[in-house]
């Protein structure tokens, strides 16, 4: 078998040393968060806005069991999530339970919202961590150096090279997975903030629409 070009990718990582093994996990690991959470994000706010209009629909016509079948056919729509619950608890035999209807939408909301930040964990992890597993290569390859230079009883450059590289590849590659990390970390928390922001909104409204509905009004 021939020699690892060492400009290519196998070579670099290979070059790097050990640290780079750990790192490729975690680049790996931001790569997929990145593009479920791009996924997730870019259809749910199309959903969003289809089940909002419909479900304003079947209230503005009165429908609440409308409201529900709408509810039940749209369970991966957050919105719809929340609304499910309220609809479940005024259904209930118990009066204490109807009356609670509101507060139970609050509740849905709050782990609704706890959902779409699922493994932003991932991400945050990644962005403050890889930058020290690739200071922990430097460190192996410092040390590197120097056993070589005591066994070779001189300090020649030709000496240490191979350590002082692969310190050099394990700090770049730690501190260029952590710059995508913290980069999509940020962008995600601003894109859940305003689907929070618009869920919050949504359910609101249809919450003002389904008290009038019990209301009479």
């Amino acid at each position: 078998m021939g020699q690892t070009d060492p400009n290519s990718v196998i070579g670099f990582i290979i070059a790097g040393g050990f640290a780079m093994y750990p790192l490729l996990i975690c680049s790996l690991a931001v790569w997929v968060v990145i593009f479920e959470r791009l996924w997730r994000f870019r259809r749910m706010s199309g959903e969003l806005a289809v089940f909002h209009e419909e479900a304003m629909k079947a209230l503005l016509a009165g429908e609440r069991q409308r409201l529900r079948g709408i509810c039940e056919a749209s369970a991966r729509v957050p919105t719809a999530r929340i609304v499910g619950a309220a609809l479940e608890r005024m259904d209930a035999k118990d009066a204490r339970l109807r009356s609670g209807w509101f507060e139970a939408m609050d509740r849905k909301r709050l782990m609704v919202n706890q959902d779409l930040r699922r493994y932003f964990w991932v991400l945050g992890t990644i962005g403050s961590s890889a930058p020290f597993i690739g200071l922990f290569g430097t460190v192996v390859g410092i040390l590197r150096s120097f056993r070589d230079m005591a066994r070779a009883g001189s300090g020649g450059f030709a000496v240490v090279a191979s350590g002082i590289s692969e310190s050099l590849i394990a700090t770049a590659a730690g501190i260029v997975v952590a710059v995508v990390a913290v980069i999509a970390y940020n962008a995600f928390q601003t894109k859940w903030g305003s689907l929070v922001l618009g869920i919050r909104l949504h359910s609101e409204e249809i919450a003002g629409m389904l008290r009038k509905l019990e209301d009479g009004v």
